[in-house]
């Protein structure tokens, strides 16, 4: 008579092997969160490419960054650009686009200074 059963065994059948933790309260994942980042290709036209240094420039930065954020990013580093916020136009993928608008890797922006002419 065999009154030991084997190891893992429930009436002859197999319990699963669990091949991952239980996610659930107080797990804690041993790998932290990634932050983002998204790579945008930026065009400075008029004036504002002599401000900037360059007409045309491909930056990465945080996921969530808005066109508002792109360009005070670029008055940072350039402060005669700041100068020109209040009348510069901005676009995302060629089409005019408000300051507040979420960018996204891939997306083209373009900063247009004012213009005159009749």
């Amino acid at each position: 008579m065999h009154w030991l059963k084997p190891f893992g065994h429930a009436q002859g059948k197999r319990k699963p092997i669990p091949l991952a933790p239980p996610r659930g309260a107080g797990y804690n994942s041993p790998v932290p969160p990634v932050s983002q980042t998204i790579r945008v290709k930026v065009l400075f036209f008029g004036r504002l490419k002599e401000f900037a240094g360059r007409a045309e420039d491909s930056i990465e930065f945080a996921d969530a960054t808005t066109i508002e954020q792109l360009f005070s990013l670029y008055a940072a580093r350039h402060p005669e650009l700041a100068k020109f916020r209040s009348s510069v136009v901005a676009s995302r993928n060629q089409e005019f686009a408000p300051w507040d608008t979420p960018l996204r890797s891939g997306d083209e922006v373009a900063f247009l200074p004012p213009v005159s002419g009749g």
